[in-house]
């Protein structure tokens, strides 16, 4: 694995970990920071807990081994549809920019880098 890939994947665990977190123990800070009203404090805690799962699965690429390739490509398609889900939201009109566009653009890099940095790995 190349350092670039490891220093990708441990960056996305960090930050998936610090939105896990606030979704799940600190929901009030992430309405602030994700400038949007989380309804649904029950779902909050759900969509927190899992992202903190994706976290670990990160950390657990960026550390390397076995499985390697299929766990960063969990991750690949993690933020990918990410970069979907929050481009459907802008260009509907869901959400608009100042909620859509930072995690858009976030994941809009992490999906390149990911890609670019995964050429090396052979599953």
């Amino acid at each position: 694995m190349s350092k670039r890939l490891q220093i990708t994947l441990y960056v996305i665990a960090a930050y998936l970990a610090v939105f896990g977190f606030l979704f799940l123990f600190l929901p009030g800070i992430a309405e602030k920071v994700l400038n949007n009203k989380l309804p649904d404090a029950a779902l909050n805690m759900l969509y927190g807990q899992l992202t903190l799962i994706f976290a670990y699965v990160a950390f657990l690429a960026a550390r390397g081994g076995d499985g390697l390739g299929k766990l960063s490509r969990v991750i690949l398609a993690l933020t990918t549809g990410h970069v979907v889900v929050f481009g459907y939201q802008l260009v509907m009109g869901v959400l608009n920019f100042s909620q859509a566009g930072p995690p858009l653009i976030i994941n809009v890099i992490f999906t390149a880098l990911l890609f670019l940095f995964r050429k090396d790995i052979t599953d």
